[in-house]
């Protein structure tokens, strides 16, 4: 039983059951009936010792309060947490901007310039701006994502100096700086620091860890591939290197010829793609990101002779000498494969080094062209051998389940359901980014501000659906996100000039959804339902609405994408024009927009800011600091705990208690629904989807041959570009990286259900 208090400063008082009282009382204001602030109180009382300091009392307090594991005790952890911030950090004395970010210039976190940037008099108008009141509104994994990942700290010594609204302006500021002057800027700031702080708007990491700071750089992650000579495998290592040292993630892709190949007339025989993987692993590796090294997906085509080796490359029940484990792998394939593997049959696989024009004729969304090569090449004798399709994409499938870290690129979908006009060969590390790619052929290029090759940067943001009740909220969000991202790309430091060159010519921007259980939840909709895709339906319709009209309002202050022209943009492309049309089985809705006034409106702009507008990445991390459920995803339970590289968190969805009943939880989802899920968003994105799978085998342990390939075909039926992680819940527990797969006795039935009449798989 407490009995006396150490404060802060060391003088001890009596312990005051008032006072401990009122920190109860006023910890739980606003939240009802939810909590019951008497009993935290009591049970930390009964079991403290006699004598506690003040911030071990506090840190009590909240630390039973999320043993409860429902958001408002979450929120009201949350509070407590805040209020022992400001002591620990403040001393109880919230600083004016101008002084905290004076001490970080000091202590040499902060970019002087940027300080300098702005006047003693926008400071004082920048008072009037931050509301720090908003960090009591806060759940504790909010605030604890904030200050642990996301503020600017002394890392070595763990010495903390900013909380939540601190972070979020600083972010508004380097965001808004060289954006207007005088009220004009501060009124933008004000912008921004509103929807950041409202938790509307979803900020990627690089956003907070560098703004302000000497490192200036706002890229999520990249991708890029080789030609099959010297230099350009050269060039790819180094930007691997760079990349990481930048701390963006990657895809990557290397085309080269086949293990066995001879070179330079026979003098050698070339070793295949293996060293030029390890190659990358050890580029990526080379340097620290938080902690850890780098990490790029790799992907590879169904036609490569070596495809049976690199399905296997992270399986940790091969060979050792054989693995190259530290690389994520991702398998692209067109229509032509998916047809052949639903009627079972063998094709062929060949030489890059005989078939170039064969590998980039598979991104071709007109598969004739493909076939005619394909079967010309098989004329003249240049197949290297025949395997079952079937068999190639189970075990892609199995790969997927065991390592859960095996992907999958479809690119004929991704290149017909496009505003560009170049072949999409790739996606990124997370499969979200559908952008075009050009090799280099030598590492000089790279450092040359001209045109050459092309590394398709990904410019990421996210719109905290679940916090949006209106049109009017849905403009605003969009138009702060996308100019966040247009400062982003014209703005950062690139550590390779030639992609900055390329990177401000494209003006490529990725804005997703975020917090669609939650919104899903509110509503008592379910995404197996119908009425849930019909609600999914509008709501990606009024995403990608917004995001056109923010970005045609960001061309008459910036003006358009300077290669705008390489796009379809221009001649008055909408995704209403290539979506895949099975979608319509799916819903029961009409689009609810004019889009013949936009496009007319396009045509007249002669195109746009950007050069694509959305794309739906995992928004793991960034999810937690806004409160959010993570990107289009179920929730896989309604609390859990959540870790990034230095913290652990313990979770909750929002709104809990009133709405636990209404969310949907992935493992009950079925792989068939969550594709139509996915289509249906895919219809309103111009990119993809981060897409992840869920299967559950409670009361067994091994997930059916079936099931794989039932979520492959609807995947490739309604038209979903590239799917991510593949998630498994048996009777051992959810795992990604253990359940068995088990072949089936049976045939496969590889049909959606709502075509059961369609003959063969019609893709």
């Amino acid at each position: 039983m407490i009995e006396r208090i150490i404060k802060r400063n060391g003088e001890v008082e009596d312990f005051s059951p008032r006072k401990l009282n009122g920190w109860g009382e006023w910890a739980s204001k606003t939240l009802g009936n939810y909590v019951d602030w008497s009993e935290v109180v009591l049970h930390v009382v009964s079991t403290l010792p006699q004598d506690v300091t003040s911030e071990q009392l506090q840190q009590a307090l909240i630390d039973h309060c999320l043993t409860k594991a429902t958001w408002s005790y979450n929120r009201m952890a949350g509070r407590l947490y805040a209020a022992l911030l400001y002591k620990k950090l403040y001393n109880g004395k919230i600083p004016t901007v101008e002084d905290l970010f004076s001490k970080l210039v000091n202590v040499g976190l902060m970019d002087v310039n940027f300080f300098e940037a702005f006047s003693d008099e926008d400071y004082i108008q920048l008072e009037n701006v931050i509301d720090h009141k908003r960090d009591l509104n806060y759940a504790h994994y909010q605030i604890e994502q904030s200050v642990k990942k996301y503020a600017l700290k002394n890392r070595a010594d763990n010495v903390d100096y900013e909380t939540p609204q601190f972070s979020m302006l600083r972010v508004a500021m380097r965001m808004c700086m060289n954006k207007g002057v005088g009220e004009e800027r501060i009124t933008r700031i004000k912008r921004h620091y509103d929807q950041y702080s409202k938790d509307k708007v979803n900020v990627p990491t690089p956003y907070y860890t560098n703004s302000g700071t000497i490192k200036n750089g706002f890229q999520s992650c990249c991708l890029h591939h080789t030609n099959n000579t010297v230099g350009s495998l050269a060039a790819s290592d180094h930007i691997s290197y760079m990349m990481t040292v930048s701390s963006a993630g990657q895809g990557s892709k290397i085309y080269t010829q086949s293990i066995g190949s001879p070179v330079r007339g026979g003098s050698i025989v070339h070793q295949g793609k293996t060293p030029y993987y390890r190659a990358q692993v050890a580029m990526i590796n080379a340097n620290l990101q938080n902690g850890r090294g780098g990490a790029e997906t790799q992907s590879y085509d169904v036609y490569d002779p070596e495809i049976e080796t690199i399905q296997k490359f992270k399986n940790p029940m091969t060979p050792t000498a054989r693995q190259v484990r530290g690389l994520d792998y991702a398998m692209c394939f067109n229509n032509f494969f998916a047809q052949k593997a639903a009627n079972n049959e063998d094709y062929a696989l060949f030489d890059f080094k005989d078939t170039e024009d064969l590998y980039k004729a598979m991104a071709n969304p007109d598969t004739t062209v493909f076939e005619g090569l394909y079967n010309n090449y098989i004329a003249l004798g240049k197949a290297v051998r025949f395997v079952n399709a079937r068999e190639v994409l189970y075990n892609a499938l199995s790969e997927s389940v065991e390592t859960g870290r095996h992907y999958l690129s479809n690119l004929s979908e991704m290149n017909r359901h496009t505003p560009f006009k170049s072949l999409i060969l790739l996606s990124n590390l997370c499969q979200e980014i559908a952008l075009e790619t050009k090799a280099y052929d030598s590492v000089e290029q790279l450092y040359k501000e001209e045109e050459s090759g092309e590394v398709a940067m990904c410019s990421l943001a996210g719109i905290n659906v679940g916090r949006i009740s209106n049109d009017e909220e849905y403009k605003e969000a969009t138009w702060v996100a996308l100019d966040m991202i247009h400062t982003g790309i014209k703005e950062s430091d690139y550590v390779l000039p030639q992609i900055g060159f390329t990177a401000k010519k494209r003006m490529s921007a990725g804005v997703g959804i975020v917090d669609l259980a939650y919104a899903m939840a509110k509503r008592k909709l379910k995404y197996s339902s119908e009425e849930g895709r019909n609600f999914i339906h509008e709501l990606a319709e009024t995403h990608y609405w917004y995001l056109l009209e923010a970005s045609l309002k960001l061309s008459e202050e910036f003006g358009n994408a300077e290669w705008i022209d390489r796009t379809k943009w221009v001649d008055g492309w909408l995704p209403t024009d290539t979506y895949n049309k099975h979608i319509d089985e799916v819903i029961s809705v009409e689009n609810k927009r004019d889009w013949e006034s936009m496009r007319k409106r396009i045509i007249e702009n002669k195109g746009h800011a950007f050069s694509v507008l959305a794309a739906h990445m995992p928004a793991e991390s960034s999810s937690i600091k806004s409160g959010a459920t993570n990107s289009v995803y179920p929730v896989r339970d309604l609390d859990l705990s959540k870790s990034n590289d230095t913290n652990v968190v313990t979770y909750v969805v929002p709104e809990s208690e009133k709405f636990g009943k209404h969310y949907e939880i992935a493992w009950d989802i079925d792989v068939e629904d969550t594709a139509k899920v996915y289509g249906v968003i895919q219809k309103w994105t111009d990119q993809a989807i981060s897409a992840d799978m869920w299967y559950s085998a409670v009361g067994s342990d091994k997930i059916s041959s079936d099931d794989l390939m039932r979520g492959f075909f609807s995947w490739v039926y309604y038209g979903v570009k590239t799917r991510y992680y593949v998630n498994t819940k048996t009777a051992k527990g959810i795992d990604l990286n253990s359940s068995e797969v088990v072949e089936s006795s049976e045939d496969v039935d590889f049909q959606p259900e709502s075509n059961s009449d369609c003959e063969g798989c019609q893709l």
